[in-house]
């Protein structure tokens, strides 16, 4: 493993399962351990445990599925998202969408790691921020 280049306050933030029966697999959860109630939108339901945000985003057609078909996305929350975007690309991440502040006031951005795999990294902005 390699060393780390500093201490940082990165934490496991939120888990997205993508899928094709978004409902069906949001009650098997539900059923079988408890999970729930889920908060819901279009296309998306998803709640809390723990600390963590787990959510189910609907796929439909074959572009929306990673490279290896359907499955989990894994979130992490950052100090900075720049800087952590900028080292993750020069490591042989491929970018799926660079750093975008969003309207629920985070910046994300979505990438693929070495084996591509789905991950993205988030930074919650103050109000302050850009």
């Amino acid at each position: 493993m390699p060393d780390q280049q500093k201490a940082t306050e990165t934490s496991l933030d939120t888990v997205i399962v993508f899928t094709s029966r978004m409902k069906a697999l949001a009650a098997f959860y539900s059923q079988g351990l408890g999970i729930g109630p889920y908060q819901e939108s279009p296309k998306h339901l998803g709640c809390r445990i723990g600390s963590v945000y787990f959510g189910f985003d609907q796929v439909d057609a074959e572009s929306d599925k990673g490279p290896k078909g359907f499955g989990p996305t894994i979130w992490f929350t950052v100090e900075d998202i720049e800087d952590s975007f900028r080292r993750l690309v020069e490591l042989g991440a491929t970018v799926r969408y660079p750093p975008t502040k969003k309207p629920w006031g985070a910046k994300l951005a979505s990438l693929e790691d070495l084996d591509g795999n789905i991950f993205g990294i988030s930074q919650r902005l103050e109000s302050t921020d850009e």
